[in-house]
């Protein structure tokens, strides 16, 4: 197992990518903190994750024979952010990995008709949020000289696609705290990286195109010039896609890799 006695904190972990990156991890011997904010937002409009199925994330993790917890906290509020993290260290003793997962998305809304409410979420969730994520941890790391940060990114972090402006300022954001956090920590043993994925197979992604007026599977039939739902037509990447490279991130397997953002899932390397 490559994470045997490892403790993790996944932010977004009651379902889609977030559960898929908790069981993963698991299977590698690591042990849960899973956590979620259990209310939806109407600048968003669809359902975000539930306390519910964060217990389920919980138990599933439980069946794999590791310990688990499933924490509620909004990662836009530092207070909840430090409390967070306080309760995953009492509970484990320590933390080894951080998963910045947590994310919403407005799909179809051209740049200049976003509300400053809706540009302010898409920051406060998709930015600030792991930023804040990335600050209660790094205390515990330090102590350590050891840990792993991954920070879920996007595609749309490194190309502008058309009618999603805010996430994309705000996960090509992520991708510069990803840098600027590796440079920092690196001497302290401590690995900074960020995924970038192509559209994922979630509840997320499937909410997004709903409140845009459209299905996910509506789109899927549409011409993709930017190659913004799949590099592989009519397919699309099922959570544990990126799961894998979380797992590779989180390992030792990588204690190489500094600042990197890996794209998975799409061609895209220069703005359209």
């Amino acid at each position: 197992m490559r994470l045997k006695g490892k403790v993790a904190i996944v932010t977004g972990g009651a379902r889609g990518m977030g559960r898929s990156h908790c069981l993963t991890l698991a299977r590698e011997g690591a042990d849960i903190v899973a956590c979620d904010i259990n209310k939806t937002s109407p600048l968003v409009g669809y359902k975000m994750g539930g306390n519910e199925e964060l217990e389920e994330t919980v138990n599933q993790v439980k069946a794999l024979r590791r310990r688990s917890i499933g924490l509620i906290a909004d990662i836009t509020k530092e207070d909840q952010v430090k409390q967070l993290v306080e309760m995953a260290v009492d509970e484990f003793g320590k933390i080894d990995i951080l998963v910045n997962n947590a994310g919403i998305a407005l799909i179809g809304t051209p740049t200049d008709q976003v509300t400053e409410a809706q540009w302010d979420l898409m920051m406060d969730v998709n930015l600030k949020g792991p930023w804040f994520c990335c600050k209660a941890v790094i205390p515990h790391m330090v102590a350590n000289k050891s840990g792993k940060i991954v920070n879920i990114a996007s595609h749309c972090g490194i190309a502008g696609f058309p009618n999603v402006g805010p996430y994309n300022c705000a996960k090509h954001g992520v991708i510069g705290l990803t840098r600027t956090l590796a440079a920092e920590l690196a001497p302290s043993g401590i690995n900074v990286n960020a995924i970038c994925p192509a559209a994922v197979h979630t509840p997320m992604l499937e909410g997004a195109f709903e409140q845009a007026g459209t299905t996910l599977e509506e789109a899927r039939k549409k011409n993709d010039p930017f190659g913004a739902l799949s590099v592989v037509p009519g397919e699309l990447i099922p959570p544990e896609g990126i799961s894998n490279v979380v797992l590779f991130l989180a390992s030792d397997d990588a204690r190489y890799l500094h600042g990197r953002s890996i794209l998975v899932g799409s061609t895209i390397t220069l703005i359209p």
